[in-house]
């Protein structure tokens, strides 16, 4: 690598690394070796150019080559290489009354989760060593969480009086189309690593609707279905057992269907003395003493590993609890029920306030370092 395109990729990390969830430096290096599997040189230098927006702020593209131009690109040419890096993950994109809009993406949740349907064993040992060593501290570093548990459907009785982001059946009725239904790259991820999902074999789990729909949609990475398609794709996975993790936001734009095994935010997170810590959810799991027959179905059904058998009684530990509420409707005895916590967690009104509110705390963090 030149001298040159060393400082390209330099600038385009800083760049990065100054988003909510921002591209942190290493010893190691090999969040540079990832920006050049990412980005050519030149699609460095754009991308450097650009600036974050989940969906609210995207720019067109006459105003991104007005503040191109000393790139000595004509606008056909940029268009071309924004076309590009959107195909390939690197940026958000729409359209709208036939413009095209762009923005840079976050590498997550963005440009990992864009490379669905194409992961090699090669990126992955990167991502992974990444994750390890630097990128996790980055993600869970505000305690803001980009997702919030949502309580499967069964575990929810009339008493809750559950709030209506809280119920994925109405959130699925009440969201913007269209809707895209998409692989989930953490199974794609452990399948190529050769120790597939032990919670399901489906794979097309993951949803997302409004304008990332259209983009999973206009660039291949997802399949459109329709609201109907939705809500049976939701059943299924609440009958598998998978834990239902939307974007952070009354108005979300994507559902994960997440496990302990697969996905890193879980087995990533359990690993710590008080996980809850690091989710955004409303309720915990309880159990009833006096109901439970120690049958172990709740322990085995926990993706967090928040349900021991003490004394051939179920116990959950409210330190690891997400309340998804996989437990409750497949406890034979009726034993165990999701509580609310006394107070709601604060939830923004879409993502791009969410990420706000993420960028708002890391800078305070900074500003006491």
């Amino acid at each position: 690598m030149t001298l040159d395109e060393t400082i390209i990729y330099k600038e385009l990390k800083d760049h990065l690394d100054s988003f909510p969830i921002g591209y942190p430096s290493t010893t190691s290096g090999v969040e540079m070796d990832l920006l050049k599997y990412f980005f050519t040189p030149e699609e460095a230098r754009i991308a450097t150019k650009l600036r974050f927006s989940w969906y609210r702020d995207l720019e067109p593209l006459e105003m991104i080559y007005e503040h191109t131009k000393d790139l000595g690109l004509s606008i056909e040419e940029l268009e071309s290489y924004l076309d590009t890096m959107s195909k390939k993950g690197t940026l958000h994109f729409k359209k709208e009354n036939g413009k095209k809009y762009y923005s840079n993406a976050q590498f997550v949740i963005g440009m990992y989760e864009y490379q669905v349907n194409r992961l090699n064993n090669d990126f992955l040992s990167k991502f992974h060593n990444y994750l390890g060593i630097r990128l996790g501290l980055e993600i869970f570093g505000t305690k803001i969480s980009q997702f919030r548990t949502i309580p499967v459907e069964k575990s929810i009785t009339p008493e809750h009086a559950i709030s209506t982001y809280d119920d994925l059946k109405t959130i699925i009725k009440e969201v913007e189309e269209p809707f895209a239904v998409v692989n989930c790259i953490c199974r794609q991820a452990t399948d190529l690593l050769g120790a597939p999902c032990k919670v399901t074999d489906r794979r097309e789990v993951c949803m997302t609707f409004g304008p990332m729909a259209y983009m999973y949609i206009d660039q291949g990475w997802g399949r459109e279905i329709s609201r109907e398609e939705a809500l049976e794709i939701q059943r299924m996975n609440e009958e598998d057992g998978l834990v239902l993790q939307a974007g952070n936001s009354l108005k979300p734009d994507f559902i994960c269907s997440c496990c302990g095994c697969c996905c890193p935010i879980l087995y990533g997170t359990k690993r710590f003395p008080r996980p809850v810590q690091f989710f955004s959810a409303n309720y915990y799991a309880e159990v009833d003493f006096e109901l439970c027959s120690g049958c172990g179905t709740c322990v085995n059904r926990c993706q967090m590993e928040a349900i021991k058998l003490v004394n051939e009684i179920s116990k959950v530990n409210k330190k690891k609890c997400i309340g998804c509420g996989n437990c409750v409707p497949t406890c034979p005895e009726e034993a165990i029920q999701l509580m609310k916590k006394d107070k709601e967690i604060d939830i923004p009104p879409t993502m791009d306030d969410l990420y706000d509110k993420i960028l708002e705390r890391k800078l305070e963090i900074k500003g006491k370092k």
